[in-house]
């Protein structure tokens, strides 16, 4: 008879919501990922309109031009600083996802080990009744040939 586990139902739904939960998390971790090369690419631009006034100013520009540079500085940073945020709220989602995944492998792991444990009792049982079986069988057999050597 082949070991079978009573809880292989519950221990398959844990694994799949394990794996849910692992998808979730990479996607959270995408998501940071995503927000983070915006706000690289955003320094980046801010990076060159720096150097553009730099040289600007060094060639001469017009009190509009320099509005207009400031202007375009100011909508860099709102959106420097929004990303900022949207950067934090991901990372408060992906942390709390991270414990929703490591809560989902813990319980996985808990029935896995319980059929591990099951399955190890189940073999040495199995075993055990292995070896009376070939103890029986080796008392019949010298059992019966005392028998037969009493009788000749």
């Amino acid at each position: 008879m082949a070991f079978r586990f009573p809880l292989q139902a519950v221990l398959h739904y844990r694994q799949s919501l394990e794996h849910q939960q692992e998808l979730r998390l990479r996607t959270a971790n995408q998501q940071v990922a995503r927000v983070r090369r915006m706000l690289d690419q955003h320094a980046a631009r801010m990076q060159a309109l720096h150097a553009g006034q730099a040289r600007d100013l060094a060639a001469g520009t017009t009190a509009a031009e320099l509005r207009f540079a400031a202007l375009c500085e100011s909508a860099l940073e709102q959106q420097r600083q929004e990303l900022e945020r949207e950067l934090q709220r991901l990372q408060v989602l992906r942390d709390e996802q991270q414990k929703l995944f490591v809560q989902a492998r813990r319980q996985r792991e808990t029935l896995a080990g319980l059929r591990d444990r099951q399955r190890l009792e189940y073999e040495r049982t199995a075993a055990r009744r292995e070896q009376r079986q070939l103890d029986d069988t080796f008392l019949l057999r010298r059992a019966y040939l005392d028998r037969s050597q009493e009788h000749s």
